[in-house]
């Protein structure tokens, strides 16, 4: 496991490689390239910025943007293809970097960064950084920085006489109080269900009880720990007895909309959607939210750190072009300017800034910015297991723990199942 996300980036980056871009463009004379994106806070929040860019820079930026899973598929297809019709995309190294790496298929940015001079790697925490790496090569550059949070109704909390929950304990004591003494009027907490989107929320409870995925060979699956067994318990507690009606549909959009119609008290969930949940123009309860860290099991508070990052194509004709734009998008300058609509920096100069925490504004974005500050130091950046099969196997969690959701399937019954799912995929890192 370990082999794969490293933090050897820290040399890398710090201008130990060759100074200078490698791999320039074919031919050297284009100064257009295509950029896919996910339609995601990050994409919307970047997209106005983009004419600044083509201005300065003279690189003209045609941009597709998808929903997530057809932007996956669309990005796998061009690099099948081994097609030079896409230049950049938004990748997620944690989800696919090991089995897009062994393919050949990221361009490493290691000599462009360490020819950038004013780039200043070394401004992205180490946890970030290594994020970015696969098997010591960096192949994408961050662009954001988010966690599991919880977030909160300060006006129901308030009524109800409750206050937000410190434990894993007090968690689903919490949602018990909160779904009796609403009458049921109101869901008491919002997360996933969704297989292959579950883990993301699901790691914390896991990581928060001392519990990795694998053991410390990275190949075999930590599931026959008995506190796996209580992680998958809570989780699929939470959402059968007190998540919304129809739980294992749903993802991150389908909370969010619950939280911001005011049909949620707790919503654990990304703390990407701030923005999502606490807009006056489209949330009727954006003046009492609250947020607080992930709830601490006996392991403390390990919630599951994410970086999105942006990756050059390995196929693309117009790779220097291309890091012009991956320089730009992550530099602290343009940075700066995304915290305006509510992406958290990954970049330290830009998150502790006077102009950053002064435009906060709110009670809600000062805890927010708080917990998330505090999450990159003792947060977990494996969001499921790590290898070249990485999204089968949150599949196989998901799919497990959504059948204790649906009281089909036993806590043990499910970790059996995982155990027995992910060996296999392991093995794969091995090959």
């Amino acid at each position: 496991m370990r082999r794969y996300l490293t933090a050897g980036v820290v040399l890398a980056m710090a201008g130990g490689l060759l100074v200078g871009c490698g791999g320039g463009d074919a031919g050297g004379s284009s100064n257009e390239i295509n950029l896919i994106m996910s339609n995601h806070p990050w994409q919307r929040a970047i997209e106005p910025l983009i004419a600044d860019f083509e201005q300065e820079s003279g690189v003209t930026v045609r941009v597709q943007t998808f929903a997530e899973q057809q932007m996956r598929d669309k990005v796998q297809l061009n690099l099948q293809s081994r097609s030079s019709a896409m230049d950049v995309f938004m990748a997620l190294p944690s989800r696919e970097g090991p089995q897009f790496a062994k393919a050949n298929y990221y361009e490493p940015l290691d000599p462009y960064v360490s020819g950038a001079a004013d780039y200043d790697a070394e401004d992205f925490p180490e946890a970030v950084r290594a994020g970015m790496v696969v098997d010591g090569t960096q192949i994408a550059a961050p662009i954001n920085v988010e966690a599991v949070v919880l977030y909160y109704r300060k006006d129901l909390f308030q009524e109800y006489g409750l206050t937000p929950p410190t434990t894993l304990d007090e968690l689903t004591s919490t949602a018990a109080a909160i779904k009796e003494r609403s009458g049921g009027r109101v869901t008491p907490i919002a997360l996933r269900g969704q297989s292959a989107a579950l883990p993301f929320t699901f790691g914390p409870f896991l990581h928060s009880r001392g519990v990795a995925w694998t053991k410390e060979d990275g190949v075999t699956p930590n599931f026959d720990d008995p506190r796996a067994v209580e992680a998958i318990d809570q989780y699929a507690t939470l959402a059968r007895e007190y998540g919304p009606d129809g739980v294992v549909n749903n993802t991150f959009t389908q909370s969010s909309a619950l939280m911001a119609a005011g049909n949620a008290a707790m919503m654990l969930e990304s703390s990407n959607e701030v923005s999502s949940i606490a807009d006056p123009k489209t949330s009727k309860v954006a003046d009492n939210l609250g947020v607080v860290a992930f709830p601490a099991g006996a392991a403390g508070s390990r919630t599951t750190i994410l970086s999105w990052g942006l990756a050059i194509s390995s196929f693309s004709k117009k790779k220097d072009a291309a890091w012009k734009f991956v320089e730009w998008a992550t530099s602290a300058q343009t940075q700066q300017k995304l915290t305006e609509s509510g992406i958290a920096p990954p970049r330290t100069s830009v998150a502790g800034s006077e102009a950053y925490t002064a435009s906060l504004g709110t009670d809600l974005l000062t805890e927010w910015n708080e917990v998330l500050t505090s999450a990159q130091t003792t947060g977990s950046t494996e969001v499921g297991p790590v290898g070249v099969a990485a999204p089968e196997m949150r599949k196989i969690i998901g799919d497990a723990v959504g059948l204790v959701i649906l009281d089909r399937a036993s806590p043990a019954e499910a970790a059996t199942q995982i155990q027995d799912g992910l060996a296999p995929q392991l093995a794969k890192n091995e090959g």
